[in-house]
């Protein structure tokens, strides 16, 4: 008798310590991406910081410039427009990234919910509700059987 316990503790057991290891790989995989993820979002920032600098700079230079000339006043309103449409761009990008991250995360929504087979389930409820129903049915004849027999 205490063989089939022990056995079953020991698998049990081994269980337990396989999903502990598969924990401490997500995990380390999930710390890995989230570094990663880390160093992408600075390096982004730092192409932003560089690229709103030059724009400055490059805004004061043709500002100055277009007090005397013609040409640089052209030049400064097509600048003016071209930071309007990159930061346009930019924003696009954002949102692209954030609906890209709101698809995945409903993609593993769907995936989870297809894994809990919801629909079989509910099916195999509907089943057991049906079952009950008859079953309380029976009751209730057998009841008002028994009452109407005791009235006789």
């Amino acid at each position: 008798e205490n063989l089939p316990n022990s056995i079953n503790r020991n698998a049990h057991t081994k269980k337990i310590l396989d999903i502990v290891d598969k924990i401490k790989r997500q995990k380390e995989h999930i710390t890995t991406i989230l570094s990663e993820t880390k160093l992408v979002q600075k390096e982004i920032n730092n192409l932003n910081g560089k690229i709103e600098r030059s724009f400055i700079e490059t805004d004061e230079i043709i500002f100055r410039d277009a007090k005397n000339n013609d040409q640089c006043r052209k030049a400064y309103k097509l600048l003016a427009n071209l930071q309007s449409e990159f930061n346009a761009l930019v924003r696009g990008l954002d949102d692209i990234g954030s609906i890209n991250r709101e698809l995945r995360d409903i993609e593993d929504l769907l995936h989870r919910e297809r894994e809990k087979k919801t629909g079989e389930k509910i099916k195999k409820v509907a089943k057991d509700l049906a079952a009950v129903a008859k079953d309380n049915d029976k009751m209730i004849s057998a009841i008002k059987s028994a009452k109407a027999s005791k009235k006789s």
